[in-house]
């Protein structure tokens, strides 16, 4: 496995990344964007992927397994994982890579899609609220956020308080 990284602006990967986009899509009916908006928002932000297979060196015979788009407040757009390397904690790298850039990180996710909610909640995402017919459909959607730079506030504040 091997983790790329695409700032702004960086075309790399981007018809990869639609592809298995597209894949997710069919198979689980979540990330329904258009291409102008995908591709448009894929290239005005930080795209962290992960690849497997091929040459490191020549991009060669890559396939993306996972992606996550994020803008420079933190705000995770798109994550995706394939359906056959589900579970084994790459969404968590690939929100952890983001987290690397931004202390707060916040998403969206279908009300409906309670793998999804239940996966952000596990790393630490709080529900902030609920909000009616959010999605083109008329879909609700849960709007999560997670704040470490309050979790390091308190973890060092703990710290100082047992010193005590």
């Amino acid at each position: 496995m091997r983790y790329d990284r695409s700032p702004p602006k960086d075309r790399t990967h981007l018809d990869e990344v639609w592809d298995l986009k597209q894949r997710i899509r069919r198979e689980d009916g979540y990330l329904c964007q258009t291409w102008d908006f995908f591709s448009s928002s894929y290239e005005n932000n930080t795209a962290h992927i992960l690849l497997e297979g091929g040459d490191e060196g020549t991009n060669g015979n890559q396939s993306v397994v996972g992606f996550c788009v994020v803008r420079g407040d933190g705000y995770i757009l798109f994550l995706g994982v394939a359906s056959d390397y589900r579970g084994g904690g790459l969404g968590r790298t690939l929100v952890e890579r983001a987290s690397e850039e931004n202390d707060v990180l916040t998403c969206h996710a279908r009300a409906s899609n309670e793998n999804a909610v239940g996966f952000y909640e596990h790393l630490g995402f709080e529900v902030d609220r609920q909000i009616d017919s959010y999605y083109k459909n008329g879909e609700d959607a849960i709007y999560m956020s997670r704040d470490e730079s309050a979790s390091l506030r308190s973890k060092i504040t703990d710290a100082l308080k047992r010193k005590d």
